[in-house]
């Protein structure tokens, strides 16, 4: 998309503005010092990832498009939740100010007219509704919670770098209970909301043939009976659900284990996971099997630049420590299995500075991810001067040519520098994200993400 300044500027400045006097006004006589009652919290945040940089010669070898950049789009998100002992809820609605025909947009709109539309050249500006972030936490008793759509995570299978759990969701995106019998100890059970009642039903009990496809289990057979004990492995009908335990031993060492989507063995995946915390160190380290794949890449725009680690058998580490105004942080994740993932191995770094504690922090992330062989992704060009015919695609790499100079993806070296600013009730951040491949072709991905966050 060519962008139009103008527009964009002037688009920014109006929700900015509307933000702000939404921050302040939104009550009647509202100042600095208002105050929500008892246990609620209101926030405004509006954000933007500025521009969306990418250098692609393997998906454009005419020079004259090989450099794409997109207007990243204005995002703004209103939330309100309330905590107290026995209840909680988080409401945040989001909306969007974006072009909904991005040179790299997986899903175009207008197909009427879009021939002629579905180039960098054109501004499809647009605002809408993008999503909802919802939460509620429900305690009855002492010794129990009620959980919808709200994740409660056990420790060890955390990335703190990129800010992604690898695994171990005792509720996540469903209806969840955790049990506390005794302290320190939290057992949990989920159905996750993933699956509705008309196209995607998670049957307790089914006993007809039917030919629908189950999104936990899509390259199945759905050809025969099934009930909720069944052990075929045909079965594209079996009750999904999910269950965890973890325990806390010393108030310092947690250890905890998962199991999502218990009934079907080919979807079912398990999870081990240790977390150990002092006063100034954090250590996690956790096993995976079966899991999703977990993004390690500091960009997600399209799938190009999104660099995910996957596979039957990952295992994580991560370490943090914190001394005085300094922090530092060290992350790795592994797949033990070529062939099952572009990438198999990621490492990060990230080091953190408090010039003014509580209100300036300067930042510093780095990563790297490294391709094991046999699945391409962004292919290492092995053979310079190669004729670009030769020169596999990013996904069929290894279907196009079947030697081992085109079954490795490139090395993807990636670095985020950053500050964060607080002042009373604001709170401003700003990153340039930059993604390099070596490839020998001097591919990269950038983009500046901003944001401010107002809270009362």
């Amino acid at each position: 998309m060519k962008i139009n300044a103008k527009i964009a500027a002037l688009a920014g400045a109006a929700l900015l503005m509307g933000s702000a006097a939404f921050a302040a006004n939104s009550y009647d006589g509202a100042t600095d010092d208002y105050e929500l009652p008892q246990g609620f919290t209101f926030y405004n945040e509006v954000s933007t990832d500025s521009v969306e940089i990418e250098s692609s010669y393997y998906n454009h070898k005419n020079k004259d498009e090989r450099y794409q950049v997109e207007f990243a789009g204005i995002n703004e998100k209103v939330g309100i939740s309330y905590d107290s002992e026995k209840f909680w809820f988080e409401l945040a609605p989001k909306f969007s100010l974006k072009d909904i025909n991005q040179h790299w947009s997986s899903e175009k709109v207008a197909p009427a007219y879009a021939s002629s539309r579905w180039s960098t050249n054109n501004d499809d500006l647009a605002f809408g509704w993008t999503g909802l972030d919802w939460g509620v936490r429900f305690t009855p008793f002492d010794i129990v919670d009620f959980y919808l759509n709200t994740d409660v995570w056990t420790a060890g299978g955390y990335l703190p770098i990129v800010d992604k759990h690898v695994g171990g969701n005792l509720a996540g995106d469903g209806f969840g209970v955790v049990f506390k019998p005794i302290d320190g100890l939290r057992i949990g059970l989920e159905v996750p909301f993933g699956a509705d009642l008309v196209t995607t039903p998670n049957f307790l009990d089914a006993e007809f043939e039917d030919d629908r496809v189950n999104k936990y289990n899509e390259d199945k057979d759905t050809s025969d009976t099934s009930l909720i004990g069944r052990t075929t492995k045909t079965s594209d009908y079996r009750f999904v659900f999910n269950a965890g335990v973890d325990y806390k031993l010393l108030d310092m060492i947690t250890i905890g284990v998962f199991s999502e989507n218990i009934l079907n063995r080919d979807a079912r995946s398990y999870g081990l996971y240790a977390n150990a915390g002092i006063s100034f160190l954090d250590f996690n380290v956790g096993y995976t099997y079966n899991g999703e794949a977990t993004r390690v890449s500091f960009l997600d725009f399209n799938d190009d630049v999104t660099i995910k680690i996957g596979g039957h058998h990952k295992a994580n580490l991560s370490v943090a420590a914190s001394f005085g105004d300094f922090t530092a942080k060290l992350e790795a994740l592994m797949n033990f299995f070529k062939g099952q993932s572009v990438y198999d191995l990621y490492a990060g770094l990230a080091v953190g500075y408090d010039l003014l504690p509580g209100k300036f922090n300067l930042g510093l992330a780095a990563g790297v991810a490294y391709d094991m062989g046999n699945k391409s992704g962004r292919v290492l060009y092995a053979e310079k001067g190669a004729e670009s015919s030769d020169v596999a695609a990013y996904k069929g790499a290894r279907s196009k040519k079947g030697t081992k100079k085109y079954e490795t993806a490139a090395p993807m070296v990636q670095l985020q520098p950053g500050i964060t600013y607080t002042t009373g009730r604001n709170t401003f951040a700003a990153k340039a994200n930059l993604q390099y491949w070596l490839d020998g072709e001097g591919d990269f991905a950038a983009n500046v993400p901003v944001s401010w966050k107002y809270t009362f």
